[in-house]
């Protein structure tokens, strides 16, 4: 069974996606330049540190960190990537409670407003993360903007990340067990024009 760990930029785990097969886990987790859309929550709320991160200046840089509560526990996503059109490099991180779930990036896809970026988790002691594995940190832009974190798909599921975000197909990807973020903001990358 496939799971999605939802941060409507604010997490929840969503579990369960028809016909797919991998690991159930709770664990935390470009559009062209005119429909590009940060997400972002209660500036008042935002960390100094969430703040600095969410202003990438190295040119392709993007990213941020958001703040929200999975089950009641504080929870955080920080992704730290640059992208130049054709690849995506960096990391993502997401903290629930003394879990960390590290991936390395190494693609990014956008559906209408929704945007992803996905990698190989690295490490992970969340419940669900194996090393190896797909995961993927996806985003939806609004009032209020939500977040999700693919735990873990198996690795034979495709031979490349982009490949693996064609499978999660986001146009339908439900958001029904997304998190709304409390603070901070995500920046997502710049996907060429259609």
């Amino acid at each position: 069974m496939r799971t999605i760990l939802g941060v409507l930029v604010s997490t929840l785990l969503v579990a369960g996606c028809a016909g797919a097969t991998g690991t159930a886990a709770p664990a935390a987790s470009a559009p062209a330049a005119s429909s590009q859309a940060s997400v972002s929550a209660a500036p008042a709320q935002a960390s100094a540190s969430a703040s600095a991160a969410a202003a990438p200046s190295t040119p392709g840089a993007f990213g941020g960190a958001v703040q929200f509560k999975y089950h009641g526990q504080p929870s955080t996503t920080t992704v730290d990537a640059a992208a130049d059109g054709t690849s995506v490099s960096g990391t993502a991180v997401t903290q629930i409670g003394k879990g960390t779930h590290t991936v390395q990036l190494g693609c990014a896809a956008q559906s209408g407003d929704t945007w992803a970026v996905a990698g190989k988790t690295e490490k992970s002691d969340v419940e669900g993360g194996r090393a190896g594995d797909w995961s993927a940190v996806i985003v939806k832009p609004g009032s209020p903007a939500r977040i999700g974190i693919w735990v873990s798909d198996d690795a034979s599921i495709a031979s490349d990340c982009d490949g693996w975000l064609k499978v999660l197909d986001l146009p339908t990807l439900d958001l029904t067990g997304f998190e709304t973020v409390e603070s901070g903001t995500l920046t997502p990358p710049t996907f060429p024009a259609p």
